[in-house]
């Protein structure tokens, strides 16, 4: 039974991969470290190339507060796209700006360049 179970998942895993290409099931996502103890209020991140906001699955984790992930793979170009991304605080005044460059492959996001850690 565990083998027919394990031929079935390996057989999903490879529905709708093109030929030669093999996913794995992890869930990247690219982001910072925010080092202030305040937490800031929002984070807006914008496509550059398309103008559109980027939408995330992604929610803050200890400190950690991410820019992309893997959810949002159709909003990017192979090559990489430059994000703006603007903090605000509960006032909404921008507290912190950054810019990141993202791709993707057929299966994840691919971080290029930004920051680790704001402020």
């Amino acid at each position: 039974m565990n083998k027919l179970l394990l031929l079935f998942a390996a057989g999903a895993l490879l529905t709708g991969c093109e030929d030669g290409v093999y996913c794995t099931m992890e869930f990247r996502s690219v982001g910072f470290t925010w080092t202030d103890p305040v937490m800031p209020d929002s984070v807006s991140v914008t496509n550059m190339r398309t103008g559109d906001p980027i939408h995330l699955l992604s929610d803050p984790f200890n400190q950690f507060i991410p820019v992309i992930d893997d959810g949002a793979m159709n909003q990017l170009s192979s090559s990489g796209d430059s994000l703006e991304v603007l903090v605000f605080n509960s006032q909404d005044s921008i507290i912190a700006t950054a810019w990141y460059v993202v791709g993707k492959d057929e299966c994840h996001i691919i971080f290029h360049s930004g920051p680790e850690f704001l402020p």
